[in-house]
Parts: C-alpha cells; structure tokens; sequence
C-alpha cells in the first residue's frame, strides 16, 4: 500500500450525516436543544427541503412502480423519502414555533413556499396547491388531514403572504438608497426571488377577509407542536401524524398576532386610519396576554412573536403615543361635557398633582357661578352638592401642598351655611384615599384636622363625632378624644370686639398718609408719565425738602451731580435726579429698554424751547446723552455675542465719544471715565481697530490699554505670524504685578485698569492676545520647566524681565482664571483656553480639575467623539501633562494607556505605570484593556497578571490580544483606525470620569 497516496480524511465521531436523522430522529431533538446548534434549525430545513426539491411543482408519475416504495395514498403525492425529509423539516420548523421573522431572515422565498405548501398538504392530508387553495374548504381536507391543522397551515400562510410584500419592498427601498449597505437581517431576501412576490398581489385581500374571519372564529386556535409530526421509518407505509398533539392558545394571543401583521401591512399600503385600529387592537390583546399568560408556565411563548419594543414603534408610527390623556385634558373636557366624571378626575389629580391650582381653583369658581345663575340643566341640590365636593377636593389638595391654608379656612368660612356637609365631605374623600396618600401626606392631613377640631369640633357636636366614628382613617375617635384632653379652653375669655371677624380699616384723611401713599408710588413707579404725575401732586404738599431725597437709593454720577445741584430747586431738577437715579437702578436689574426709555425722555425733557439759553441745561442734555450711551454699552456687552440693533450708530457715538476726550481741555465738557473705558472696549470687542489709535490721555489707562492691545493685534496682521516683539501692551501691564518690599497686597485691585478691562472683553482674539501675554508673563517669573503654560500668540512678548523678585507671580494667576473663566463663559468650547485653564490648574497643583479641563477641550475637538482624535489637538506636551496628572490621582492604568498617544509609545513610563503596587486595587484595570491597541503593552499586562497569580484576569486581557484588528501582520490602515476606535472609547472613559 502506497503511504504517500492521498485518502479521504476520516470524519469525526461527533459527525451526523443526514440520513443519521431519517434512521433515528430522535438526534433530531438532541442536536436542537444545544445552546448553539451547529447548524441551526434553519439550515436544518435547508438541507432537508433541498434533498426533496421536487415538492408539488412536479409531482410523480404514479401510473410507473416507484423504485423507492412510493406512498399510494390518495391524497399526498411524495414518495417515502420526500414525506420523511419533508417531515423533519416542519418538525424543525414547530421547533422554532414557526417564527417567520427567523424564517424570512434566513430562508429563500422559494424555500419559505415550499416548505408553507408542504405545511398545507401535510395537514391536509392531500396535494394542496398554493396560491390557489385560499378559504378553508371542506372538501381540501382528506381522510388523513385535520380540519384545526390544515386552518393553522393556511392562516400562517396568508400572513406569510401580507409580511413577504412588506418585506420585498422594505429591501428594495434600501438597495436603491444610497445611505450605507443593505439590511443585516433582509440579506438572505435577494431581488432575484422577487417574481415570486408579484403573484401574491391578486390574493391579498382574500389573505387579509381570510385573516379577518379567523379573527372573528369561536372556536379554539390550535399551533402544531413538534410532537404533532411523527417521523417515517422504514416499516410505515403512510404517514399518521399526530395533529391531536397541538396545543390550544390564548384567543388574545393569536389577535395580537395577527393585528400585528395586518397593521404592518396597513402602514405599507399607507391606509394609516386601519393601521391605527389594528394596532390599537394589538396593543390591548398584547397587554391582555402579557397579564394572563406571560411568566406563568415559565415556558416560551406557543406562537406570538410581537416585541413590546417593535409594537411601541408602530404605536409612534400610527400617532398613537401610548398615554393617556392628560388629567388637565380630561379637567377641559369634563368641563365641556357639563362636569361629568369631576369628582374623579379631582380626587386621582390629589394622588398624581398634574393640574395647577390655579385650573382647580377656577373650576370651583365655575361651578358657583354655574349655580348662581340658577341653572335649569339639573337638580338645585345636586349641583350644590358637587360645588361643595369640588371644594372639598380642593381644599385636600391645598393642605397636601402644604401652601395656602388660609384658602382652606375662607373656604370654611365662606360656606358657613353648609359647613356640617363640608366637613363631612372632607372627611370622606380624605378617608377613601387615605392609604394612597405618603406619610408625609398623611401627617399634614392629620394636622389639618386637628385644626378643623379645635375650630369647628365644638359647634358640630354629636354631628362631629359622628363623622369621625363614620370616617375613621384619618382621625380615630380615641385620637379625637386624646386631642380634646390636651386642649383645654383658654383661660382668658374674649368677647364683644375681640371676636369680630370681619374689621374694616375707616377712611381717613391724614395728609401724612396720603403723601406717604405718595412717596411709595413714587419710589415704585418706572414711567416717566408717572413721575411726572406724582411730582407734581407731592410738591402741592409743600415739602420742606428736594423730593429726589425721598428714596437715599436714588444714586448718579459725580459729574452729573456736578450739573444737577447748582440748577434752581423745583420740578426739573427733581424730574432729572429721579429719572437718572431710576436709570441706573433698572440697569442693575438689567431692563436695559426702560432704563433707556427714561432718559430719552429726559433729554427731551431739556430740549425744550424755554430752556434753550440756559448752559447748564445745555450740558445735562448732553451729559444725560452719554449715560443713555452708556446703558447701550452694558446691555451689548451684557447680551453678548448677539449684535445690537443700530450697531454702526453705536460705534458712532463711543467714536464721538472718544474723540470729545482727546479734545477736551481747560472748561470743555468730558465723559467720565467709566463711560469712556466702556467705549474703548466696545471699540476693541467689535473690531473697530483704527478709531482706538487716537491720541490717548494719560488720565484714562482703560482706554490707553485698550490701544495698546489694538497695537498688538495690528503687529499680528501685520508680520502674518511671524516673530515680532511687541513691547507697548507689555511694559503697560507688567508695572500692575510689582510686589515692592513691605507690600501685602494679595489680590488686584478690583478698581484697577486690567480687572475692569477683563470684565468687559468679549472678542476671542482679543482675549487670546491677552491670555498669551499673562501666560509668557507667568513662565518668565516662575521660570521652571514643568511649570509652563501654552497660549496662543506668546511670540509677540519679550522673553526675559529684569530683576523677576519684584513681581508677583500670584497676581498673574489672578488674572489669568479672572480672564479664562470671563471667556469660558461666552465660549465655553474654546479649545486653546480649555488647555491653558487646564495648565492653570495643573500648575497649581489641582490635578483633578486639570483633567477635567485637558479632557473637556479634547471632547471638545472630536466633536464629542464623533470624529477621530488627531494632531495638533493633541501633542505630547499635553500628553505628558495627562499622564502626570493621572499618576497623581492613583489611576496608573490610566496613565500607561496615555503612554500609547504619544508619537512613539513610552514603554519605560507605561511600564512603570502599570507595575504600581495600588494600580489593580484603584483603577478599574480590567476596564481599559478594551482601549490598548498596543500588543506590546497587552503582552507586559499579560505577564504580569501571570507573575501575580492573577488567572482570570491574566485570561481576560489574553483574550484582547488575540482580537483580528491587533494582528501586527495587519496593513497600516487597519492599525490607524484600531487605534482610533480605542482611542475615542477611552475618551468616552475619562468623561465620564471627570465630566459627569
């Protein structure tokens, strides 16, 4: 024998040819209850229909012997090993309790007719031809069929007919897409079945009459199981199957089903409105099995196969959400439906609190108006007796609310006339939802009524204690009796006068009080039609003093003071000081509108033709002009970024402005300071570079600052980048640091030029000029290495200070988080500033906080990781600045998975990163081995597990290394989008870490 010659390779003893399940079916079953059968049942029912693929379509010719033995019955055509393959493949089928999603996803369309068409004849116990058997006909069904089977057979047929059409068009629609590739679970249903599917169009309404008349059968719904199908072997001459061994369901099952399919019909054809009914029958026959049958057997569902998930999603589809109405929807309603059902939409409203009181407290109003009108639609007493329930109601809603208790007494006093009914309807309808209230509820209530006894408990008597002995929940006859033991009557016996409840304050007419009534209009009041009003009554009163002194919070500026004080005392000086100070109170509260409003008036107001030659006059017009400027600066700065309405008229006037103080001298009218630094900065926020290289006074070093910016930012256009030493903006700020000897200044100066500057800068050019400043400011005088910062622009500043100990350092961090938290608010996505606030914190050594900034600015960049992360956004100094800050933390783990980032991992620092003693102990290990990419790193982790007994652990990140994408045979795209993958799951990690 030749040794060398190739021989077939000998089959494994776990191998079961087909024919294995003819000879003994019983492997059948064996092999399908496995966990994970290899095949599966539906390649079980490939193979069989494929060794039998004659089916009907070409049934034999028994006027010849059939070699084989054929089957002579009258009504199956098959021969013997057809019925028996043909057998097993329905028996897999039950197995799968004839699930068509499964089988639609797997099987051809002509596999999924042949073995429906075998289904039929099989039941029938004769040939049945599909489509054209399509009612349940007595005559279809021979001598060894089953009349219940064969209407199982054609109803799971005619649903089969409905969800193939829905099924054709859904892949067709999604082939022709251009969105991405076709549906996983409609890949086995190719175009090339697809003339098989034209051909159901002509019978699907006598599917759908058909589906109906099952819907509306009496008699019990019965699913063939896998024992309703007893294989053939070699001594049977024709099938017996076993049709009495199908089980009988649940009519709400088999609705549910159904209903199921007709709606997903339904929503294809776009008939919504019989959508919508059939799948709001679904729904309840879904919920009315859930309750009856699912959890009780323990065992899978016999036939339905709805989702509660995928039936939700229809419900959306047909614009039915699920819910129901509202109890506000129901309150309008019931309203309009002459208040029927509103003593139980009230009483559920107290257990659930969706409508407002104030919906409550005018539906009680209705109701009294209702019946004081005297309406004929009902009984008198009836609606009187619902006006009391509706506010009994509402006065345990009030008490539950632990809000508006003196309601609850005016509504007992207001109904004195009926308050026995009153009290006795509160304790029914607080007795009847007692034990669904919470104990706090509960507690509040029980106070509630205390105080009702201690009111009303003596002039109720005998009737009281009936109540309480009728309704005993919420107040026990003993807790009345123990209550009344501890409350005794008062000593002090009041009478006359002292019980009178309804005091009336008399009129008077003190002058006093009305010019006091007055004065408090006056103070309150925001027009200046009022003021006016208001002035003019006062100064009838003659009062001894100017009437701005009326209210000490009235405040304006000094040089407005300047011109207001000299004038004549009388209405104008007054209707000025007032209006100003008002201005400016609004302004704090930010109603920029009225606070304008107020002084357009009173420009106008010294406009007027009498007041014409008057030159103080003349100058508060002006000076009133600038505040009303003013007042537009702060709200666009306050509105920022959202541009204001007449922006060119804006820059306008602070140009004016500006100009009116480089020319002013000697006896001219100036702006005061703060009007003019706000100017400035407006000028230097909308980019209006040019109007902020004047000549600038060294009296204002705001607007002296914000030329020198300009200077810088011009030096940046410029030289387009390159290195150009700008010393203007430098030698400005770097005297506001000096520490001289003796000094114990801490903080800056809130007063100072550059915190005031700060707190009104809004362009991000603007402030990364700034920022970059500090930040070299900051690395010169600490002059340390792991101490840097990184900003934007820091090439336009010198790189050295003379003599660094006169600085202090601490005051440029002051600034520093002064300016990013200022900028962080108006743009809080701001990459560079993100990273420098990060430094900040790093520097001082808050390296949870610095975490939190790195990673909030790298969130930020991959557009919360939707897009890989790349450089520049990340470098290695940040990388370093990250790994540092994790070590500190005691996240080592974390740290060696940082390592991987840089442009060459650093093995040496990963290393000794995960051989920390607490790093298994404090930093979630296991939980990052699906972000390394780096076999090297997975095989150190894997050998360290190993010295360190650690088997399951050592096991868990063996099996990461062997993943397909961190093959090191891999092409280099592969490699970049593993990495990328993990780099974003990582990022994912740290947010939720120190963003959350």
């Amino acid at each position: 024998m030749d040794l060398l010659k190739p021989r077939t390779v000998p089959l494994s003893e776990e191998t079961i040819l087909w024919f294995e399940f003819l000879l003994k079916p019983s492997l059948l079953a064996k092999h399908l209850n496995k966990a994970n059968p290899d095949p599966s049942p539906t390649d079980f029912i490939t193979q069989f229909l494929a060794k039998a693929p004659e089916g009907q379509t070409h049934p034999p010719d028994l006027t010849a012997p059939d070699p084989d033995g054929a089957h002579r019955s009258d009504g199956l055509k098959y021969t013997k090993k057809q019925l028996a393959l043909k057998i097993l493949a329905l028996k897999v089928a039950a197995f799968m309790r004839w699930d068509l999603d499964k089988l639609e996803r797997t099987l051809s369309v002509s596999l999924q007719i042949q073995l429906l068409a075998d289904l039929c004849s099989i039941t029938a116990g004769k040939m049945v031809a599909l489509p054209s058997s399509l009612l349940q006909d007595p005559a279809l069904i021979g001598t060894d069929g089953s009349r219940h089977s064969f209407n199982f057979a054609l109803t799971l047929y005619h649903r089969w007919v409905l969800r193939a059409q829905v099924l054709r068009a859904a892949v067709i629609k999604n082939i022709k897409s251009n969105h991405g590739p076709a549906v996983p679970d409609l890949t086995t249903f190719v175009l090339r079945d697809e003339s098989s599917i034209p051909a159901l169009e002509p019978i699907t309404q006598l599917s759908i009459d058909y589906l109906n008349q099952v819907l509306m059968e009496p008699q019990t719904f019965r699913v063939l199981t896998y024992e309703s199908f007893v294989p053939l072997d070699s001594n049977s001459e024709h099938t017996q199957q076993r049709f009495d061994a199908a089980i009988a369901i649940k009519p709400c099952e088999l609705r549910a089903q159904l209903h199921y399919d007709l709606c997903q019909y339904y929503l294809y054809v776009q008939k919504y409105e019989l959508a919508r009914q059939n799948v709001l029958l679904c729904k309840d026959n879904y919920a009315q099995w859930q309750r009856e049958e699912i959890g009780r057997t323990g065992l899978p569902p016999a036939y339905c196969t709805v989702s509660a998930e995928v039936l939700q999603g229809y419900l959306l589809a047909c614009g039915v959400t699920g819910e129901p109405d509202g109890l506000l929807q129901r309150l309008h309603e019931s309203i309009l439906n002459h208040y029927s059902d509103i003593v139980m939409i009230l009483k559920e409203d107290n257990l659930r609190k969706e409508i407002p009181m104030t919906q409550r407290k005018l539906l009680e109003l209705n109701i009294e108006g209702y019946n004081a009108i005297g309406s004929t639609d009902g009984n008198p007493i009836e609606q009187k007796e619902l006006e009391l329930a509706v506010v009994a109601l509402n006065i345990i809603r009030y008490v539950m609310d632990g809000e508006n208790i003196l309601s609850c007494n005016v509504a007992l006093q207001k109904y004195k006339n009926q308050q026995p009914k009153l009290i006795e309807s509160l304790f029914q309808y607080a007795d009847e939802q007692y034990e669904q209230f919470s104990l706090e509820e509960r507690g509040l209530l029980k106070r509630y009524f205390y105080k009702i006894i201690t009111l009303y408990g003596g002039e109720l008597g005998p009737a009281f204690e009936a109540y309480v002995q009728s309704y005993s929940k919420v107040v026990s006859l003993q807790e009345l009796k123990d209550f009344r033991a501890q409350h005794t009557q008062p000593e002090t016996q009041l009478g006359g006068v002292a019980l009178q409840s309804d005091w009336v304050i008399p009129e008077t007419k003190n002058p006093r009080l009305e010019v006091g009534q007055l004065e408090r209009q006056l103070i309150s009041c925001t027009s200046a039609n009022a003021v006016r009003k208001l002035l003019v009554k006062i100064a009838g009163t003659n009062p001894s003093k100017p009437l701005f002194t009326i209210n000490p919070s009235w405040t304006i500026p000094y040089p407005l003071e300047q011109v207001l004080i000299p004038l004549q005392r009388g209405f104008l000086q007054d209707f000025a000081y007032i209006l100003i100070g008002k201005a400016r109170e609004l302004t704090a509260r930010k109603e920029y509108a009225t606070a304008i409003t107020l002084l357009t008036v009173l420009k106008n107001e010294t406009q007027r033709p009498e007041l014409a030659g008057n030159p103080l006059i003349a100058k508060l017009g002006k000076m009133v002009s600038w505040e009303g400027l003013l007042v537009q600066i702060q709200q666009v700065l306050d509105e920022w970024p959202r541009k204001p309405v007449d922006q060119a008229q804006l820059v306008r006037n602070c140009k004016q402005c500006l100009n009116a103080a480089a020319a002013g001298g000697g006896n001219e009218l100036m702006p005061h300071a703060k009007l003019l630094d706000h100017c400035a900065a407006l000028l230097l926020n909308l980019n209006e570079w040019n109007a902020l290289l004047v000549p600038v006074d060294k009296r204002f070093p705001g607007i002296e600052l914000c030329s020198a910016i300009t200077q810088a930012f011009l030096d940046i256009e410029k030289f387009k980048g390159t290195k150009k030493t700008n010393r203007e903006a430098w030698e400005m700020i770097l005297p506001m640091f000096l520490n001289p000897p003796g000094s114990r200044q801490r903080q800056l100066p809130p007063d100072g030029p550059l915190v005031m500057l700060i707190g009104k800068l809004r362009e991000p050019l603007v402030i990364s000029i700034l920022l970059s400043l500090l930040a070299k400011l900051h690395n010169i005088l600490r002059d340390e290495a792991n101490a840097e910062m990184n900003a934007e622009y820091m090439f336009l500043w010198p790189s050295n200070v003379n003599n660094t100990s006169i600085y202090n350092v601490k005051l440029v961090i002051e600034a520093l988080n002064l300016l990013l938290n200022q900028a962080l608010r108006y743009y809080p996505n701001n990459i560079p500033w993100l990273k420098l606030k990060g430094d900040v914190e790093f520097v001082a050594n808050n390296f949870e906080a610095a975490m939190r900034y790195y990673v909030t600015a790298l969130i930020s960049g991959t557009e919360y990781c939707t897009v890989h992360l790349q450089r520049p956004l990340v470098d290695d100094f940040l990388i370093r600045r990250m790994v540092k800050c994790s070590t500190n933390l005691g996240c080592f783990v974390q740290a060696a998975v940082l390592c991987q980032f840089f442009d060459e991992t650093d093995y040496g620092l990963a290393f000794k990163s995960i051989s920390e003693k607490s790093a298994s102990y404090s930093d979630a290990m296991d939980s990052y081995y699906s972000c390394i990419w780096d076999p090297t790193l997975l095989e150190f982790i894997v050998n360290w597990h190993y010295k360190k007994g650690e088997h399951k652990r050592r096991l868990q990140a063996v099996s990461f290394i062997g993943q397909l994408e961190l093959n090191a045979n891999n092409n280099d795209e592969i490699k970049r989008e593993a990495a990328a993958v993990r780099k974003n799951r990582f990022l994912r990690s740290l947010a939720k870490q120190y963003m959350c």
